[in-house]
């Protein structure tokens, strides 16, 4: 499965650049990548400080930080999509950044794990 994921997004990724390079010229396509690598990093880093000041906080009150461990790993999948260079990597990158999105995903692994528990 993980393997068909490095043939086929790249080949997605190809397509986008050559259409959108095609329509708009190369040089405002890559613009638009860095931008949106930018536009990412500054994004990610921002949630990132905010969720390490909600866990150590958390900690400090005995809590422990279960909400941010899960915000911390959506942010570094999202991080590494958004850094990556491509079209279809940075829309799947800022879905993955919005919280709405994480919600359902969560519920959804909780679905898939639960079923695969044998008591």
């Amino acid at each position: 499965m993980i393997f068909l994921l490095f043939i086929i997004i790249p080949i997605i990724e190809i397509s986008i650049f050559i259409t959108i390079g095609s329509n708009i010229g190369i040089l405002n396509t890559i613009v638009i990548i860095l931008t949106t690598a930018l536009v990412g990093i500054y994004l990610v880093r921002r949630q990132g400080i905010k969720l390490l000041f909600d866990a150590q906080k958390n900690l400090s009150q005995g809590v422990m930080p279960t909400e941010e461990i899960i915000g911390g790993i959506f942010l570094l999948i999202s991080g590494l999509l958004l850094i990556t260079p491509g079209f279809f990597t940075d829309i799947v990158g800022f879905s993955v950044f919005l919280k709405p999105l994480q919600n359902i995903i969560v519920i959804q692994a909780k679905k898939y794990f639960k079923s695969r528990i044998r008591y």
